[in-house]
């Protein structure tokens, strides 16, 4: 019994030294555990735009609304604060491209100028700031707002878009763009910087129709800012206390359906982004949302469709399988590394922002989050959670 006592010990001391059976990070699994709601006692549909962790309360907007119907809601889902904000005293208009929290103030981004609000909706100031828009969309929030605490604590706003059309597209372009454009809202003044580099996909000559388009994540409580573009594989963190320097490059692994079309950087322009986006959107692969919390963060990627089930009819059922073999997955991002294995989220919707405590909003129409009609809008939260 001994001898066989000394044989177990020898055997789990020489399996935790040697590195061939380390548990290693990125095999760990990952799922996602509903844990609470967000009920809403409004009659009319809403979008939630964004969540102030620090006051726990709500930005939301009644959608499709054209007289943009602004809603301040705290965590019971009660109504703190509401406004129309497309025409009167405190209107910004009708495009929306980002909006949220910068500390305690609210910024919307629309057409030509940025507006700062306070809590109870009323506008306090106002900057001119151009930024090219692929669609005008009314009181439809194109991207949730990204947040940076600056080195004198100021909490500056990640406002660029970045995804306008040039015509033609210059050679240079992606030699040139700045990926990250920083605004002080108290002043409005813009800082900028950040560039792919050659280890990107869009710095290899080839042009990818409509994959181009970025995505970011920060708060206040990151070290840098994260972003990647749809059609990418690397996931750049910047640091603009450090001159918009490139602090970590994690590689994305594309996974399932991912079809995309490519041409010669020579031959891009908008005219072979209008041939070539539809096939594009629907074949290829996207990353498409960042959420998270600090230097914790969930990189949403959706597969394209399923080339077996492609489908050019008319029959809404067929169109409704192929759409069905799309598959979402989250990648899990801490400290600069990727963490475990893709995560499938196989529930409707998507995560759209994080609530605190490691928690995300599913968001979604409510017809499909729910398996039957309700008297009230209900939001699920969901929380990420270690298999064992």
């Amino acid at each position: 019994m001994r001898n066989y006592i000394y044989l177990v010990l020898l055997l789990s001391v020489w399996l935790s030294c040697n590195p061939k059976h380390e548990n290693s990070d990125i095999n760990k699994e990952f799922l996602f555990v509903k844990v609470d709601s967000l009920v809403i006692d409004i009659l009319d549909p809403v979008k939630i735009v964004d969540y102030h962790p620090g006051k726990e309360i709500y930005l939301a907007v009644k959608f499709p609304s054209m007289e943009g119907h602004y809603y301040i809601l705290d965590k019971e889902g009660k109504i703190l604060a509401e406004n129309e904000l497309s025409e009167g005293p405190d209107a910004f208009g009708l495009v929306l491209i980002r909006g949220g929290f910068v500390g305690d103030e609210i910024l919307m981004v629309s057409e030509g100028h940025s507006y700062v609000y306070d809590l109870n909706l009323k506008q306090l100031r106002k900057y001119p700031f151009q930024q090219g828009v692929r669609f005008r969309l009314v009181h439809y929030n194109r991207d949730n707002l990204s947040t940076f605490q600056s080195s004198d604590g100021t909490i500056k706003a990640l406002v660029n878009i970045n995804d306008g059309y040039l015509q033609p597209y210059p050679e240079d372009y992606y030699d040139t763009l700045n990926l990250v454009h920083l605004m002080d809202i108290q002043s409005g003044n813009i800082s900028k910087g950040g560039t792919f580099d050659e280890s990107s996909m869009f710095r290899s000559g080839r042009f990818f129709p409509f994959m181009d388009k970025p995505v970011y994540f920060s708060d206040p409580q990151s070290s840098y800012i994260s972003m990647i573009a749809f059609g990418d594989s690397i996931l750049y963190q910047i640091d603009p206390k450090e001159d918009f320097k490139t602090v970590n490059k994690i590689f994305m692994e594309r996974i399932g359906s991912d079809k995309m079309i490519d041409i010669p950087m020579s031959d891009a322009s908008y005219a072979t982004v209008r041939e070539h986006r539809g096939e594009n959107f629907k074949m290829g692969g996207m990353f498409d949302g960042i959420v998270g919390q600090g230097d914790e963060l969930l990189v949403a990627y959706r597969t394209g469709i399923n080339p077996n089930l492609k489908y050019e009819g008319e029959d809404e059922s067929l169109r409704q399988i192929e759409e069905e073999s799309r598959k979402r997955y989250y990648y899990y991002i801490k400290d600069g590394k990727r963490v475990g294995k893709p995560i499938l989220w196989d529930n409707p919707g998507s995560l759209l922002i994080n609530v605190g405590n490691n928690r995300y909003l599913q968001y979604g129409d409510q017809g499909d989050l729910h398996e039957y009609e309700k008297d009230y809008q209900c939001y699920y939260i969901y929380e990420l959670s270690e298999k064992q």
